[in-house]
């Protein structure tokens, strides 16, 4: 795979990343009705998808760290573990809503919330405007705590593409991937660590004001890293903000103190036991 689609250099998964990761459903299954597309692709200890699934569908299983897997034949649509995903990886797609639409669902936790029947601007994995949308449904049982799943429909040949809608009366910078990849400077309101939510001016400023002149220095501060990937996503572009910022090249920066064990293991392996 090439380096330059991986989400550690994009900051997003792409479709070749995930049906390596995470499989993908035929057509015959996306004829049959909403389905869940998985998008984690990463290696961390996470598993909620897994429990909140009541059709056993998900798997995770052992060790905790394993990429979800999807059975699509038991997967109902239902939406469960599109709430239930800690990391907002999880979509239902629907390609049988109509002969020239889609329908597609996701997590959407910023306020204000749209309304159905609104349209909205529809975008990609990157953020990026796609085409316009309009709201369809909106869920937000108590069980979801407050991670709302909104329901799309779009042009049917973008729903591979669609992941989300713009955030309602943001006035956020827009920045294009490519920004990030050609080694432009990141705003300071653009997200670096998503674990902890920790923005680009967040970590200058911990810098700046808290003296901090290294990775782990930045991590005591703000948190940056400490999230569940454990820093494997956002360590270069904190590392690539510190270099700007003291104007010392990247590779001269005092890496994070890693503590074994790096990947989380069980206490039966701990305690060199065959029976966990």
């Amino acid at each position: 795979m090439d380096d330059k689609s991986s989400i550690i250099t994009r900051g997003y998964p792409s479709i070749e990343e995930i049906k390596t990761f995470n499989s993908w459903p035929t057509d015959e299954r996306f004829n049959k009705g909403p389905v869940a597309i998985i998008e984690c692709v990463q290696e961390i200890p996470c598993n909620p998808c897994e429990n909140a699934c009541k059709f056993k569908a998900i798997t995770i299983g052992s060790p905790i760290t394993n990429c979800p897997s999807l059975d699509f034949s038991k997967c109902t649509g239902c939406s469960m573990c599109v709430a239930a995903c800690s990391g907002l990886a999880i979509f239902i797609i629907n390609k049988a809503y109509s002969e020239t639409e889609a329908t597609v669902s996701f997590p959407f936790e910023y306020l204000p919330l749209p309304k159905v029947n609104d349209e909205v601007l529809a975008v990609n994995r990157a953020g990026e405007f796609v085409c316009m949308g309009k709201v369809v449904k909106i869920m937000n049982p108590k069980i979801n705590d407050n991670t709302v799943v909104v329901t799309i429909a779009i042009p049917k040949v973008y729903a591979d593409t669609v992941r989300s809608i713009k955030r309602l009366n943001s006035k956020a910078v827009e920045v294009s991937t490519d920004a990030v990849e050609n080694n432009e400077i990141i705003p300071d309101d653009i997200l670096v660590c998503r674990c902890e939510e920790i923005t680009a001016g967040e970590i200058r400023k911990a810098i700046k004001e808290g003296m901090a002149d290294s990775i782990t220095g930045v991590k005591r501060r703000v948190r940056a890293g400490m999230g569940l990937c454990q820093g494997r996503t956002c360590g270069k572009l904190v590392s690539r903000i510190i270099s700007e910022e003291i104007g010392k090249n990247m590779s001269l920066l005092v890496p994070s103190t890693d503590r074994a064990p790096v990947r989380p293991i069980s206490f039966g392996e701990l305690g060199g036991c065959d029976n966990e």
